[in-house]
């Protein structure tokens, strides 16, 4: 519960930071936009992939991991248009 209270309390902090990030410029969001990118691919990588790859088959590894890459892309895509 205590570790629960933490990741509340870090995505809180993160919200303020990016409200305060807001109106500072492209230079704050470009800092703020590969941080959060890479703490969503770490976390696909480190804890998701082992977990996909220990309990499923071949093909289905396959699709989620195709799943995995379209989300890294989507996340490319919207931050090259945004």
């Amino acid at each position: 519960m205590l570790l629960q209270l933490l990741t509340a309390l870090a995505a809180l902090a993160g919200a303020v930071c990016s409200l305060l990030a807001e109106g500072s410029g492209t230079g704050a969001i470009s800092g703020i936009l590969p941080f959060t990118a890479g703490g969503f691919i770490y976390l696909g990588t480190v804890s998701v992939l082992p977990e996909i790859l220990r309990n499923s088959g071949p093909a289905q590894a396959l699709l989620q991991l195709l799943a995995l890459l379209a989300g890294v892309a989507m996340m490319l895509l919207i931050a090259h248009y945004e």
